[in-house]
Formats: structure tokens, sequence, C-alpha cells
């Protein structure tokens, strides 16, 4: 019995995370700290073969569960796309502005001051997200829903990496890296449609980048954790002009949305409370 009450506390904990995931500007790692899983899952997931079917009996209940998260959290923000698109981008807006503290403090979570050296990936995150603003003329780097060109099956499977990469980061949101890149709207939109292709491409990058971040973020954060933070510093606070919905009017929906994006400002802060708690306990 303790074993079925284990792989269910997985599936929840998976769950949990799912959720988490596919909220912009709540971190799936944060969540795994929270629930206690953050170690474990990070030393699950390898390249080893043998090490890696040793570990599935850890890694299948979690992976159901954000599946299931993922799922149930997509259905509905693709309806809140379609119909409530203005508060439901503020409330994105307040989220990802909301996680900037978060993120600082990361950069200086050495005790140490940021060192004008670590500024260079900042401004080339920020400089680069401005860029794409631009480039696009302010329009989505996807903007036709499901189009599958060379151009998209590549950015799809480049997201799905990147994205699935930051989700190893406790503070990072893996799906504010979407957000940021213009994915994250047709990633969510397939999924609730259960559009396989575009599913099957992003899951080949989310695959990927998983086995490649746990390595490579490992070696990275140790040796140039102020940078790699300030680097992604940049590119959260560059995107912020990509969320900002220019269909904004001071009606119904914008006023609801301003409120929304006050709630998102508090998202962040309040994800990280129980953590807080449990540090000032011990």
């Amino acid at each position: 019995m303790s074993k079925v009450k284990e792989i269910i506390m997985l599936i929840l904990k998976g769950t949990a995370m799912g959720i988490g995931n596919a909220i912009p500007g709540v971190s799936g790692g944060t969540i795994a700290v929270v629930t206690k899983i953050f170690d474990r899952l990070v030393e699950s997931i390898t390249p080893n073969i043998k090490k890696l079917i040793k570990n599935m009996p850890f890694l299948i209940p979690v992976g159901i569960g954000m599946l299931i998260g993922i799922f149930l959290t997509a259905k509905v923000l693709d309806h809140l796309f379609e119909n409530y698109y203005v508060p439901t981008q503020l409330f994105f807006m307040g989220l990802i502005i909301g996680s900037i503290p978060i993120i600082m403090r990361e950069c200086k979570k050495d005790g140490s001051r940021i060192r004008p050296v670590n500024l260079i990936p900042f401004f080339i995150g920020a400089l680069f997200m401005i860029a794409l603003l631009f480039a696009s003329d302010g329009q989505s780097l996807f903007p036709e829903a499901y189009s599958l060109t060379v151009r998209d099956i590549i950015l799809y499977a480049v997201v799905g990496a990147v994205a699935a990469a930051a989700m190893v980061i406790p503070g990072v949101s893996g799906s504010m890296i979407m957000k940021v890149f213009g994915a994250y709207d047709r990633i969510i939109a397939a999924v609730a449609d259960l559009d396989i292709t575009v599913l099957i491409i992003v899951g080949i990058g989310v695959i990927i980048g998983i086995f490649a971040a746990v390595k490579v973020i490992d070696i990275v954060l140790k040796k140039h954790r102020q940078g790699t933070y300030c680097l992604i510093l940049g590119l959260i606070m560059g995107s912020i002009p990509h969320i900002y919905p220019m269909e904004f009017r001071f009606d119904t929906q914008g006023i609801v949305g301003i409120v929304l994006l006050l709630v998102g400002l508090a998202v962040p802060w309040l994800t990280e409370l129980p953590s807080k708690r449990r540090k000032g306990s011990e």
C-alpha cells in the first residue's frame, strides 16, 4: 500500500510541476524544489541507459503527472487566449515582471554584487529580444497556427529544447521562454487540440533539451552562475514588449486585465513562500 501511495504522490507532484511549467512566470523547477523531488529528478535524468532504466519507477509517475498537468492547463489557457486575449496577456506580463526579482536574487545568490563583466550577457539577451521584436515587426515568430515550413519545424524544436533546458533551473519558467520566443500560444493550442505533428516536433526538442541541459547547465551554473542568470534576466526583460497586448483598451477586458496584471506580479512571490518558510524554520 505504501508503494501505491508513493506512486500517487509522485503523480500529484508531477501534476503540480506540469501546471507550473504550462504557466509563464511560474517555474516548474521551483515547484520540484518545493515538493522535494528536484535533486532526485536531476540525478535520474541521465544518458546512461542502465541508470535511466533503473530510475523509471520514479520518472514514469512524475512524467505522467506532468503530462496531466500540462494538458489540463493547456485546455483552459487555449480557451482564455481565444476569448479573453488582453486580460490573459496582461496576467502573463505580470507573471514575467514579477519573476524579475527572483532572477536578480539568483544573480547575486553567492552574496556578491553583479560583476560588470556579467552585464555583457545581460545586454546581449535584452538586445537579442529587442532585435527580434523589430525583425518580426511586432508579430509572433509563428504567425500562422500550425504552419510547418522547414523554418517552423526547426524553430519549434529549438524552442522546445531551450524551454526544456530552462525547466531544469529553479526560478526560471520554461513556458516563459516559449512566451519570450513567441511560440507559447501555438504550442498551448497544439496541446489543447492534440495536434500530434507539432507535439512530436516540440517533444523531440524537449527530450534533447532535458538530456543536454542536465549536464551542461550543471557545468555552466557552477562555473558561470552569475553570467548565466544575467543572460536569462536580459532575455526576460527584453521579452516584455513582445507580450504587451497591442489591442489593449480601457474597456471591461482592459480593466480586468490591469487587475490580473497585479495578481500576476504577486504569483512568483507566492510560489516561493513555502520554500522561504521552510528555510526560516531550519
